[in-house]
């Protein structure tokens, strides 16, 4: 069970390393003003960033995500693997959705905050850190502000996460039932990200306007259906594509780093790694080298015991 949870923290991790300046860029192509367009599309929006700002710029907001990622990964992975394990038939591809869906619901009441606070920092530019804008949201708009845009998180997450880990378990299924290979699980990972993020994305805009809304005023958006028709009618159904080609191309090396961290700190986690080291010395399969160990000392002591000399 604790190896769920830590496995998910360290998964997590390296995925935000690894995908935060496409996601940077994305929420820069989600939220910039349709009349008045800063980038012309992905590249421009990285170069752009990089040349005003360096790394830095393209790294901005990143605590608030690698802060909470440890909470938010380890409740995903934990939830899912125990959830999946505790259904009659845990291995069927149906378990692992609603797995996957339930994880998805019960992390969101965390996730929301922490991509409010991510991306208003992003948005605003300003040298803030996450924790002091959400202090300032809690300041001038209360708990409500905080939990801005909770609903629409919520909607996103339960079949972002259970189509995440059908995804992943679909394709490292094999029909001899050998586990998956590095190579596969990156691949796998990877492709899994990019159909979860396609399925949801237009909720991901949406989400992502709601919670920038009213940053430089009054805002715009009575709530997620308001923000939904209202950009409609300005900008026509294209805006809910606005900047999946940057959330598609992070979520494959992002995703592709956490479910191969995970899947490896599993293993160590287990012990599984002494068995397949155990195997390969010719142990047979379930012991592992300890045991084998044991064996021999206990029969060499036999061996050289007075009962037995003659």
């Amino acid at each position: 069970m604790a190896a769920d949870f830590v496995a998910g923290c360290l998964g997590g991790c390296a995925g935000v390393i690894v995908g935060h300046p496409f996601d940077t860029v994305k929420v820069h192509l989600q939220t910039q003003d349709v009349n008045r367009p800063r980038y012309k599309g992905t590249i421009d929006c990285l170069r752009s960033l990089i040349v005003k700002e360096g790394i830095r710029g393209v790294y901005r907001g990143m605590t608030s995500p690698l802060a909470g990622v440890a909470a938010i990964n380890a409740i995903v992975f934990g939830v899912y693997g125990n959830t999946q394990r505790n259904f009659s038939d845990p291995d069927s591809l149906k378990s692992h959705f609603l797995a996957g869906s339930i994880a998805g619901l019960v992390q969101s009441g965390i996730c929301s905050p922490m991509e409010l606070a991510k991306s208003r920092v992003q948005v605003s530019g300003d040298n803030i850190g996450p924790l002091k804008c959400l202090s300032n949201i809690y300041k001038y708009e209360g708990v409500k502000g905080v939990f801005r845009g909770l609903g629409i998180t919520t909607l996103r997450e339960i079949p972002a996460f259970g189509s995440y880990f059908l995804s992943y378990e679909l394709l490292t299924r094999t029909k001899d039932g050998t586990r998956a290979s590095t190579a596969t699980m990156l691949l796998a990972g990877g492709m899994a990200g990019c159909i979860s993020w396609v399925i949801v994305y237009p909720v991901d805009v949406i989400k992502s306007r709601v919670q920038v809304d009213g940053m430089s005023g009054f805002p715009k958006y009575k709530n997620s259906w308001d923000c939904l028709q209202k950009s409609i009618a300005s900008e026509g159904y294209a805006f809910l594509g606005r900047g999946l080609i940057p959330t598609v191309v992070r979520a494959f090396p992002t995703n592709a780093a956490c479910f191969t961290v995970v899947t490896w700190s599993m293993r160590l986690l287990s012990g599984e790694m002494n068995l397949e080291v155990a195997s390969s010395d010719g142990c047979s399969e379930g012991k592992s080298l300890w045991t084998h160990y044991e064996n021999a000392v206990n029969s060499l002591t036999t061996s050289d015991s007075p009962a037995t000399l003659t």
